[in-house]
């Protein structure tokens, strides 16, 4: 039984290896996109940047915090662990701030939820600093028995576990009034406009993923020590969040829109990619403009509003 689960655990490590690089580079991907593609940059996706700048560090240092190299050289793995430590709790602050902004966009629907970026940016990087500083003020970053990371269990708890399940169970209710408003929305359409209801759970997905809900299987594997229970969690939590990154990429940057950019740019040396791009606007245009197609109640004030902020989030 015990060499059952020590294969268990080996074959989920490399699966867990393997999503976490291409998690990495779906990141990436998304941050050279529109990086480059400023016109189609709205708001919504300039906060999911940023949390893709904290996949990419923080994935990245946690990968090389497994290296022997590192683990064994001191000063070095001090370092790793601190850029683990920092970019994951950063990661968490970001969740909360894509998540408070799709609350303030759809349920609120305050059009002036740009404003508050400041405070993004001061919460989502300062939290993660004084966390970081007060773990290394007591000199716990290090060597963890193969990784670096926070050496004493009581700071982990402390500086860690807390800050992470309050913000994840934050971003849960954020998540629950979304979803309801957006289903509410959907519901009160007329039946002929309403979206297939795959499309739909894509939008709860998408947003899923963007808030990192999925670490909430890590800490219901800590919370409910059963078997089995805990076995089903360990599997979700190992599958889902080392994709986030990749799953980022995959709903916000493989819409017809971004297509489209990309083929405007390879136009410039390809005639033929031009000509593409301008068939996938067309096919945008007519899509909106076709009230059978464009989705719930456009003439409606609420339906307008919450097609506008899915759509922002480019999971449409």
């Amino acid at each position: 039984m015990t060499e059952t689960n020590n294969t268990v655990i080996v074959v989920f490590s490399w699966i867990t290896l393997g999503l976490m690089i291409s998690s990495i580079v779906g990141a990436f991907l998304t941050i050279v996109t529109f990086s480059i593609h400023s016109s189609i940059r709205t708001y919504p996706i300039t906060l999911i940047m940023y949390l893709c700048c904290c996949i990419v560090i923080g994935f990245e240092a946690f990968l090389m915090a497994f290296e022997p190299w590192i683990y064994t050289t001191g000063g070095v793995c001090v370092v790793v662990a601190i850029c683990v430590h920092y970019f994951f709790l950063a990661n968490f602050l970001w969740t909360f701030c894509v998540a408070f902004n799709f609350y303030q966009m759809i349920v609120r629907r305050n059009r002036e939820a740009p404003s508050l970026e400041k405070y993004y940016h001061v919460a989502s990087w300062g939290i993660p600093a004084i966390y970081c500083a007060f773990t290394g003020g007591f000199a716990e970053y290090g060597n963890l028995g193969g990784v670096c990371y926070i050496k004493s269990a009581v700071v982990r708890f402390v500086c860690f576990f807390i800050p992470g399940l309050v913000i994840i169970s934050s971003n849960a209710v954020l998540f629950f009034f979304i979803a309801r408003e957006i289903h509410e929305t959907l519901s009160g359409a007329p039946k002929s406009d309403k979206r297939d209801r795959m499309k739909e759970f894509r939008v709860y997905l998408s947003i899923f993923i963007s808030i990192g809900l999925s670490w909430i299987f890590g800490y219901l594997e800590f919370l409910l020590p059963f078997a089995v229970v805990s076995d089903i969690f360990f599997i979700l939590f190992s599958i889902f969040t080392p994709m986030q990154g990749i799953l980022i990429f995959f709903f916000y940057a493989t819409n017809p829109k971004v297509l489209a950019a990309w083929m405007h740019l390879f136009g410039r040396c390809l005639p033929f990619c031009d000509r593409m791009a301008d068939m996938l606007t067309n096919t945008q245009t007519s899509s909106r403009s076709n009230p059978s197609r464009s989705g719930p109640s456009r003439s409606s004030s609420s339906s307008a509003s919450a097609s506008a902020s899915m759509s922002s989030s480019n999971a449409l």
